[in-house]
């Protein structure tokens, strides 16, 4: 009898230790078994975000039809086919190997697995997994496949990134294309804290490239301490004009009031900044931005800049400046 209970005893134990155990696909590491694909296609699948959606070859957030990464739009995809628009996850990826690097990564999310297929399928990953992973190819890799694999990772469920893009995003040993990928994406994610840390990042900045990427990623967060900084920026002669002309040119395509923009070409002295001015005033549709440049043509000392009023004037459709530029030719 005891004989016959230790021998259940060992058999259930057993048992529940191959249920605890990972199974042999979800034990090996993602690397190792990317690397055993030297030359061609590796795919996975894995838990995607809830707020977003694909379909063909384009990923939508907030489920709005505003495409977050490829804007082209159609049913059938290289890898990926959908029977609507717009499907949620899993998340789908696709990594293009040469000679054990990784070259490409494409992402998707929905839709199945299209068949027959010349890549090899790992299966249904972890997210977090596929994050570790992806990050070690942006950590290790340059160029296009190490830009595409930062996107691939702003698709994961529940995984927080923000942190390990800006790790990557501070560090001057990577290329500048990886480093505007990560600060393109946690100016994307837009939380409480990207904007904060944004403008922290650009003061430790070097790049000119790098800096302008931190620029758009501010413009991006839409509140009100990233319009003072643009404006700041723009406003100090410190700076290099090429970065100062960067921001004020996302100012201006912000949601920062034209009062502020209008208020600051009186202040400006150099003639690159004025002109800069002038062109945003150009690209914004109000009827304020039109008045300053119909006072700068008609009023302002600068011929040069005068000039460069007129011809965006010379533009515009609207009845107001038509009769403006009739009153100036007929004078």
């Amino acid at each position: 009898m005891i004989t016959r209970v230790a021998r259940y005893a060992a058999a259930v134990t057993l048992v529940v230790t191959a249920c605890l155990l990972p199974r042999a696909s979800e034990a090996q590491s993602i690397a190792s078994r990317v690397a055993q694909v030297r030359d061609g296609k590796v795919r996975m699948s894995f838990a995607s975000r809830d707020d977003i959606c694909g379909w063909g070859d384009g990923i939508s957030t907030n489920y709005s039809g505003r495409t977050s990464n490829r804007s082209k739009w159609n049913n059938r995809s290289d890898d990926v086919d959908y029977d609507d628009r717009c499907m949620a996850g899993p998340a789908r990826v696709v990594l293009t190997l040469r000679d054990g690097k990784v070259e490409k990564v494409r992402s998707y999310v929905g839709g199945r697995w299209r068949t027959p297929s010349d890549a090899t399928d790992i299966g249904t990953v972890s997210a977090k997994e596929a994050v570790d992973y992806l990050l070690g190819v942006a950590n290790r890799d340059e160029g296009k496949g190490a830009g595409e694999a930062i996107f691939a990772t702003t698709l994961a469920d529940s995984v927080d990134v923000t942190p390990r893009l800006a790790a990557i995003a501070e560090n001057e040993s990577r290329s500048d294309e990886v480093r505007g990928q990560a600060i393109f994406w946690l100016g994307q994610s837009r939380t409480d804290k990207s904007g904060d840390y944004l403008r922290r990042l650009y003061k430790t900045i070097r790049s000119e490239d790098v800096k302008d990427k931190v620029i758009f990623s501010i413009s991006q967060q839409g509140d009100e301490d990233s319009q003072n900084w643009l404006i700041d920026l723009a406003s100090n002669s410190g700076e290099s004009t090429e970065m100062r002309k960067k921001a004020l040119f996302w100012a201006g395509q912000s949601r920062t009031p034209f009062a502020r923009l209008g208020a600051m070409y009186g202040r400006m002295r150099e003639q690159e900044m004025k002109e800069q001015m002038i062109f945003v005033f150009s690209q914004r549709h109000e009827p304020a931005a039109l008045d300053k440049l119909m006072d700068i043509a008609k009023n302002d000392p600068d011929r040069e800049a005068r000039r460069k009023a007129l011809f965006w004037l010379g533009q515009s459709r609207d009845s107001r400046v038509s009769a403006f530029l009739a009153d100036i030719i007929n004078r």
